[in-house]
This record gives structure tokens, sequence and C-alpha cells, in this order.
């Protein structure tokens, strides 16, 4: 995943994806830094509300049955 901001672009990698006090918290690193996503519970939902459009949907799809990246 590639993090882009006006100042930086950071490589992001997700390594572990757990639940903890009612939030997603994604951890993995950012280059080389260790990095949390910390994710509520109302965020997830419009988060997983921006996800199911046929376009991500298909990718995720089609992600799944390529042979390669």
């Amino acid at each position: 995943m590639l993090v882009k901001t006006p100042a930086i672009k950071l490589g992001v990698e997700v390594r572990e994806s757990r639940v903890e006090d009612g939030r997603l918290i994604l951890a993995g690193v950012a280059n080389a830094m260790p990095c949390t996503v910390e994710i509520g519970g109302k965020e997830l939902v419009r988060l997983a509300g921006k996800l199911m459009r046929p376009a991500v949907v298909a990718l995720a799809l089609r992600s799944m049955l390529s042979k390669s990246d």
C-alpha cells in the first residue's frame, strides 16, 4: 500500500490485524518505521461502504484470481 501526503510518500505493509477495545487495529511498517492504524466502529462502517463499489469489488476479485501481483 502506498500512502501519499504533500510532504512524503510512505510504503506501508500491514502485517497484522486484530480487534481491540472495539477498534480494528492494523499493525505493520511504514517504510522502516513500525506503525499502527486504529479504526473505530463508525469509521469502519463508512470505509466498508466506500469499498463496496463495483470497481473495488471487481479489483479484489481479479486480484484473488490472478497468478501475479
